[in-house]
């Protein structure tokens, strides 16, 4: 049995759901038996009344305008996560659902307690998603995500690992870094993390598919109830956006008015209150599950998004889309660059738009996913390969 080590216990997002779901498939379709580990990423540390006290003093007294800028965003964060407690506690009860439907350890593992799975499985896997962002995963979970824990003479591997960032790394991350030295084989999801681990270790690490795109267009269709099928709907725009840009909102309402679709959006995706979707779209959905997010996509006439995973479920499913960039509150880009990676992979830069700088005109240009098509197989084909010669070639010998 092979340990799967992600983003998946008590994720609430989609895409790291999804991810984590597609990468079991995978290995289980090809033989190999496996599940994901319980693996509690975010717990946080219990601080006392006090001491929280303590630090609030120090702080106001270092910088007491960062301190009160802060105080004041909590607040609002607070506010815009209890607006729509309701709604978003039916959203996570489908979420929960569908990671019941993930094979899965019963037991929920800890820094504490990971040592105690080395007797329930014979080798490790660790990815896809970000699971070494070292923004997300402090230093003691980072352990856990570098197979730290795991003695030699079993299999380590990981499978389109992502790094999710180009700079301002932690030193204790780049440190860390060099244990994947220790690994019987090193792959990630995007050439930018090939090229950090490269800079930092030496190590020549393998750029492979995310795991979403190792599934066919019909595998993720048969996850899908016919009787929610919503194919059969009238034409519609699906709209799905992390960021608060209006300006991406307002591209998607000039398609509107151009083509008379409706615009059907999954509202406050972050789970948080969004002033930008508060008016927003025709239609929007507040309760809808990871599965509803595959059905929307494959039935829609446009995607319009700011999101990686959304963008290629519209590859998969051949449909139109436009990716918009991404920009933080404060008017600074953040769009990821594995989705810049993944358009120029399939010759697919012009889906890549600005909606900030670049005006629309509000016609719908045909997508030629030839490039796409023609090399997806074979990808697939490599990434498997690559999974399963890892562990037959286990640098330990035979676990």
């Amino acid at each position: 049995m092979i340990g799967i080590i992600t983003l998946y216990y008590n994720n609430y997002n989609i895409g790291g759901l999804l991810q984590a779901y597609a990468l079991q498939k995978t290995l289980e379709d090809n033989g190999i038996e496996s599940e994901q580990l319980s693996v509690w990423h975010y717990k946080k540390e219990t601080v006392s009344f006090r001491r929280k006290l303590t630090s609030k003093a120090i702080r106001m007294i270092k910088n007491p305008a960062a301190e009160i800028k802060a105080t004041k965003h909590n607040r609002e964060m607070e506010w815009r996560k209890n607006v729509i407690s309701a709604d978003i506690e039916k959203r996570q009860k489908h979420m929960r659902a569908f990671m019941q439907e993930i094979p899965h350890s019963s037991q929920i593992y800890t820094p504490d307690n990971i040592k105690e799975s080395l007797k329930d499985y014979s080798g490790y896997i660790v990815g896809s998603d970000q699971v070494w962002n070292d923004d997300y995963i402090d230093k003691n979970n980072m352990m856990i995500n570098m197979l730290q824990f795991v003695p030699d003479d079993y299999p380590k591997i990981s499978y389109a690992a992502s790094i999710g960032k180009n700079s301002g790394f932690k030193d204790w991350f780049v440190e860390m870094l060099g244990g994947l030295k220790d690994f019987d084989s090193v792959s990630v999801r995007e050439k930018s993390a090939a090229d950090i681990i490269k800079k930092y270790t030496g190590i020549d690490s393998q750029v492979v598919l995310d795991p979403t795109l190792m599934l066919t267009d019909e595998d993720w269709k048969a996850l899908v109830h016919k009787e929610d099928n919503k194919s059969d709907k009238t034409p519609y725009i699906f709209t799905y956006f992390l960021g608060q840009d209006k300006a991406n909102r307002e591209f998607a309402e000039e398609l509107s008015r151009k083509t008379s679709m409706k615009i059907i959006n999954f509202a406050h995706a972050i789970n948080y209150f969004r002033d930008e979707d508060k008016e927003f779209a025709d239609e929007a959905v507040m309760d809808y599950s990871p599965k509803d997010f595959i059905d929307y996509i494959a039935g829609a006439s446009v995607v319009i998004t700011d999101s990686f995973h959304a963008t290629v479920f519209s590859l998969i499913f051949h449909r139109p889309f436009y990716t918009l960039t991404r920009q933080s509150a404060d008017g600074i880009k953040s769009m990821n660059s594995r989705v810049v990676d993944l358009l120029n992979t399939y010759g697919l830069s012009d889906r890549l738009i600005d909606a900030q700088e670049q005006v629309f005109d509000g016609n719908i240009n045909d997508i030629d996913f030839s490039t796409f098509d023609n090399m997806i197989n074979e990808q697939r084909k490599k990434s498997i390969t690559f999974i399963k010669d890892s562990l037959l070639n286990h640098k330990g010998g035979n676990n």
